[in-house]
């Protein structure tokens, strides 16, 4: 038995810390578009920063910049939340083999807008 739970405790090492790597972004200035719910579509930036073990993300697009709220990054997902005119609209990202994210923003009257984030360039 004792065999057993050592082997399972060294497969535990090697994999814990390549899932938790999965779960970090890039840092530095992401590029992509915003599509909001009227369908323009808006140019964008993205300054992804850490603080401590925290995810920022500021947002600028159409000469304003806005702070992400609640950032999370998810082995396959970057879930956030934005507040630009008051009302929070929530997005969920998903990650391509590009390693680019890409998904939907929905606002509280159930409007969609598409947010696309390319990583920085090497």
């Amino acid at each position: 038995m004792r065999p057993l739970y050592r082997a399972l405790i060294g497969a535990a090492t090697l994999i814990l810390p390549a899932s938790l790597a999965a779960q970090k972004l890039t840092v530095g200035k992401w590029t992509g578009t915003i599509a909001p719910p009227d369908n323009s579509l808006l140019v964008a930036t993205f300054d992804v920063r850490m603080s401590g073990d925290t995810t920022k993300l500021t947002i600028t697009a159409d000469g304003r910049a806005i702070e992400a709220l609640n950032v999370k990054v998810e082995a396959k997902r970057l879930l956030f939340s934005i507040s630009p005119g008051g009302d929070t609209i929530a997005c969920t990202l998903l990650l391509r083999d590009d390693k680019s994210y890409a998904g939907d923003c929905i606002d509280p009257q159930g409007g969609k807008g598409v947010m696309v984030m390319n990583p920085p360039k090497p």
